[in-house]
């Protein structure tokens, strides 16, 4: 390690000081108007603008854009919530991994639907505006029964909100919009809500029992998780590379 001493640090700081004292003044953001210095040819002198111009969009409404942001954040906020609960399944003292295993599969479906949005908003020419996150109202889940209750009440929000930008992209005559919501998004998410509603009618049928919350987290793991989100063959996986 090498040691810089005292009188070296003073030499760079002063020609830190030097340097900058014959950088150019700082003007308000987007134009320059005069600089001072050895180089002040190198300076632009005339006002620039950037973005410049105006955004291309083609028949992209500003009520459509507004509501596809919005959607983008009612993703993100699923997103948020499958992550929260995905940690709590994974805890040692719940050690769930099948349902621990299903919500991070949840959390980043969610995270792609919210990308989809994103570039979709940016295809149509519009401006991406994201807004911040509240945290899960609760992040003690409890039980699987709790968990997926609230994951239904998710999905069924998110089927809703849908809902509302295809009636919005309809109203502006915006049948690319429009088709990409039904044919992209709207079946999707109906296999989505039926799916967790099967859960929560299984849930509510078997109660809290040792037992069958342990055969239901198993029955999670082997028929309704992708082996890439499977957590014990990803820490299976780690383990054997080590």
């Amino acid at each position: 390690m090498h040691i810089i001493s005292l009188e070296r640090i003073n030499e760079c700081s002063s020609r830190s000081l030097e340097l900058q004292s014959r950088k150019c003044k700082a003007f308000p953001t987007g134009s320059y108007s005069s600089c001072s210095g050895d180089k002040a040819d190198r300076c632009i002198d005339k006002p620039m603008k950037w973005p410049s111009g105006k955004p291309v969009k083609f028949s992209f409404h500003e009520e459509t854009e507004a509501i596809l942001n919005a959607q983008i954040n009612a993703e993100l906020k699923a997103f948020y919530y499958y992550l929260s609960m995905a940690a709590y399944f994974g805890r040692a003292d719940v050690a769930l991994p099948g349902c621990e295993s299903f919500f991070v599969q949840m959390h980043h479906e969610e995270h792609e639907h919210a990308l989809r949005f994103l570039n979709y908003v940016k295809m149509r020419g519009g401006c991406v505006n994201l807004c911040s996150m509240e945290p899960p109202t609760e992040q003690d889940w409890k039980c699987p029964l709790n968990a997926f209750k609230t994951a239904l009440e998710l999905e069924i929000e998110i089927s809703d909100k849908l809902v509302a930008v295809n009636k919005v992209a309809e109203k502006h005559g915006d049948l690319n919009a429009s088709d990409f919501i039904v044919t992209g998004f709207m079946e999707d998410q109906m296999k989505s809500v039926n799916e967790m509603g099967r859960f929560v009618a299984v849930l509510s049928g078997i109660g809290d029992l040792s037992l069958a919350r342990f055969m239901f987290d198993k029955d999670m793991l082997d028929n309704y998780v992708l082996p890439k989100f499977n957590v014990l063959r990803t820490k299976s996986n780690r383990s054997d590379k080590r």
